[in-house]
């Protein structure tokens, strides 16, 4: 397998990136913590049929870290006119759906198809007192993390997103996932999200325009209400399909890699097979 690296120029600073394969265009956008190294077990099988592009997000891995107010989705649209992408696909996890859901409602002739994997979403409202009175005890719990952050304990955050995060994941990928994490622990404490400039109006209020087929993936093992959210994210994208996957956390790719690229794989051969139809 043959891969491309380099770096985008968007406003402000440089992304790095990696492509691999040929086909349509296929980005893979990483989770909050992380970087493009969450990726390392789709990469091959994806680039057999697609041409796989997968990159760090503003401040994470080798891309530069954020100095003044940025978007994340006109950055992913800085990188694809870099690659002289025109259309592609989306497949984006937590953080990573966030950007993908942004850039679908922002720019929706250039996506083929949306995978949003346990996502993160703009302007996000929940279903009713029930979630609220979940996400209120979520953050509760993750008070501790915050204070780690804020005194720089380093090894107790990433414990924390690890055990939070990583519930499914075999003791190697939790070595690997906590590795990447701490290779990545100074963008929580720099927090680039204080200069992130969301889409207006923001994204929640848009879903009903997306029209791109989209996939909805979650696994069972994943923190209450981000499960909740992902039922109401699901109702209000109209055609939009939602698989739930048993023994994986938050981040599915890594702790049911099997399901995971099944899933995407017949998911987008499904779409292809339709518009030949």
């Amino acid at each position: 397998m043959v891969v491309e690296t380099g770096y985008a120029e968007v406003d402000g600073g440089r992304l790095y990136y990696e492509t691999s394969g040929k086909g349509p265009a296929l980005v893979l956008i990483h989770a909050g913590f992380l970087d493009s190294r969450m990726w390392n077990t789709q990469v091959q099988l994806f680039s057999e049929n697609y041409r796989v592009i997968r990159y760090d997000v503003r401040g994470f891995g080798k891309s530069d870290v954020a100095r003044t107010k940025f978007s994340d989705y006109k950055d992913l649209h800085g990188l694809l006119d870099h690659l002289r992408v025109k259309t592609a696909s989306l497949v984006g996890v937590s953080n990573g759906g966030r950007i993908a859901s942004d850039f679908a409602v922002e720019y929706p002739s250039m996506v083929n198809n949306l995978v949003l994997v346990s996502p993160g979403m703009s302007g996000y409202k929940s279903s009713g007192p029930e979630e609220e009175k979940m996400w209120e005890e979520f953050d509760a719990q993750m008070k501790p993390q915050e204070d780690a952050v804020r005194e720089g304990r380093a090894a107790d955050t990433v414990a924390m997103d690890v055990t939070t995060w990583g519930s499914a994941q075999t003791p190697a990928k939790r070595e690997r996932i906590t590795q990447i994490a701490m290779d990545n622990f100074h963008v929580q404490v720099e927090n680039p999200w204080k200069l992130q400039v969301p889409p207006e109006p923001r994204t929640w209020h848009r879903l009903s325009q997306i029209r791109a087929p989209t996939l909805l993936i979650i696994g069972d093992r994943d923190v209450a209400p981000q499960i909740v959210m992902v039922d109401n994210i699901h109702s209000h994208i109209r055609g939009s399909k939602k698989v739930l996957i048993k023994g994986a956390d938050h981040i599915v790719n890594m702790s049911k890699p099997d399901e995971f690229n099944r899933t995407v794989l017949e998911f987008l051969r499904a779409q292809t097979q339709e518009i030949q139809a």
